[in-house]
């Protein structure tokens, strides 16, 4: 299965914090448009996906408020 997930950036903090994140983990397939990512990856990989960009924010001292995740849709691969 495949989760198609998007993270919305409310301010250019949450969008450096969390982008260079997301890119390193190297499990999906990533996209842009200004302060939205969007992640295809494997359903089993969400959690993970989460806890890095939660934990990229906290590095950075982004406010759970400046950002959001989003799971969009799954399907069979």
């Amino acid at each position: 299965m495949e989760a198609l997930i998007h993270i919305e950036a409310y301010t250019v903090a949450a969008y450096r914090a969390i982008r260079p994140a997301i890119v390193a983990t190297n499990i999906g397939y990533f996209g842009v448009s200004g302060l939205l990512i969007s992640a295809k990856i494997k359903t089993k990989d969400y959690s993970y996906l989460v806890d890095v960009v939660n934990q990229a924010a906290e590095d950075a001292g982004v406010e759970r408020s400046e950002y959001s995740i989003v799971l969009m849709e799954m399907h069979k691969a």
